[in-house]
């Protein structure tokens, strides 16, 4: 029964769900990004470059600043192979993000960056037929992202480090036979990373190039799992005791392409690589388990996947932006390992998102997708069955940029 309870636990804490981007990836973090499909590599231009491309600081002598929310509505349904139907608890997943950065001169730009690359907030009722593998879940990374970037002429560069925190909870109920035992694990850990990017005005307005890598980061978590209504025929076995593991995030590799082809429009398509295939499998170790029985190793056999963006933004006057993207993001679950702690499948969002610019610098983004989960059987044989469902998405901004001169 422990067993059982270790390795789901530690599926969710590797590569739980975020109800966004397939994996674990949280790519909404910025309501302009959000309204263009994260589209941005090539042509981002404000602060929030420091997570969508770094060398998108590097603008001269401004100053950008901005904080902002993504609030996820995900709706998943799971059927069983019978045809039974069981719909998540809806809720609001809500990944914040802020970003500032400041030109030191006409070339050197520095910034830094707080927001939630990877991320889930999960629920199942609680007495449905998968509690023995899930009812709530969440999981949080929490990255601090200090940027430099430096521009040569046409060609910017741009430099960050991550410190990131990872927190994971997860709660199931366990059947003994003689009884039902609740559970819930807690854990967290620290680790490190780098990120890299540039931009290349190839023909002036008509083609920017950008290229962006973030690190993968290792975690090395320790935590506690708590067992509460334990039958004493269990209670030597299913008692309060530390859990650790370790993980390592996907490395990202973004390369995309913008255009101007009238003053007031820019178009960018990326393409955007995600390294999955580190996930081979969960390890799990209890360090106080005197019976030495407890650990596990569970195959996940993730793969490696690309995904696809296209996005643009018309300015209608000095004031008001319009934006619309639309994204196509494939699983890196294999249906032989796909389980209701992880409903992942192919996903398409479609995207579109405006903003308010004021002369005295203040502005207001939103961003709304509308993400739909393509069916996917499972067939995993301790919980086969089908996954889908919708996801909205609205992601809002507001912050202050140095205004232009005046003309």
């Amino acid at each position: 029964m422990k067993t059982r309870f270790a390795v789901m636990t530690l599926a969710l804490l590797a590569f739980g769900r975020p109800a966004k981007a397939a994996g674990i990836a949280l790519d909404v973090q910025s309501a302009r990004g959000t309204g263009m499909a994260g589209a941005m590599t090539a042509m981002v231009d404000d602060s929030a470059a420091i997570f969508y491309n770094p060398a998108g600081i590097a603008q001269g002598k401004i100053f950008d600043a901005q904080i902002g929310d993504s609030l996820i509505i995900p709706s998943f349904q799971y059927t069983s192979p019978g045809g039974v139907s069981t719909g998540n608890a809806v809720g609001i997943v809500p990944p914040f993000q802020a970003y500032e950065s400041g030109g030191i001169t006409d070339d050197l730009s520095i910034g830094i960056g707080i927001f939630t690359p990877f991320g889930l907030s999960l629920s199942w009722p609680s007495e449905w037929v998968g509690k023995s593998l899930i009812t709530e879940s969440s999981f949080a990374t929490y990255d601090i992202n200090p940027t430099v970037a430096y521009r040569f002429g046409p060609l910017r560069v741009g430099a960050g480090f991550q410190l990131v925190r990872a927190t994971v909870d997860l709660k199931k109920k366990i059947e003994t036979g003689v009884g039902e035992v609740s559970t819930e694990l807690g854990a967290g850990a620290w680790g490190p990373g780098a990120n890299v990017g540039a931009q290349f005005e190839a023909i002036p307005q008509y083609l920017s190039l950008g290229i962006h890598y973030r690190s993968a980061v290792k975690f090395n978590f320790d935590g506690d799992s708590h067992f509460a209504n334990v039958p004493v025929e269990f209670q030597s076995i299913l008692h309060d005791q530390r859990v650790t593991t370790s993980l390592v995030t996907p490395d990202v590799l973004q390369m995309g392409a913008s255009s101007r082809p009238i003053k007031n429009l820019v178009i960018d398509a990326d393409v955007q690589f995600y390294g999955w295939a580190k996930f081979h499998s969960i390890d799990i170790h209890f360090p106080n388990d005197a019976s030495g029985t407890l650990g596990t190793t569970e195959p996940k056999n993730w793969k490696n996947t690309v995904n696809l963006h296209l996005g643009g933004e018309a300015a209608i006057d000095d004031a008001w932006r319009i934006r619309a993207g639309i994204l196509y993001d494939p699983t890196p679950s294999p249906g032989s390992t796909l389980t209701p702690d992880i409903p992942d499948s192919d996903r398409l969002n479609l995207a579109i998102g405006g903003g308010y610019y004021h002369p005295s610098g203040l502005h207001v983004d939103l961003g709304y997708q509308l993400l739909f989960v393509f069916k996917k059987t499972s067939t995993a044989p301790e919980f086969p069955g089908d996954y889908s469902g919708i996801v909205n998405i609205v992601g809002v901004s507001v912050g202050y940029r140095t205004p232009p001169p005046a003309r």
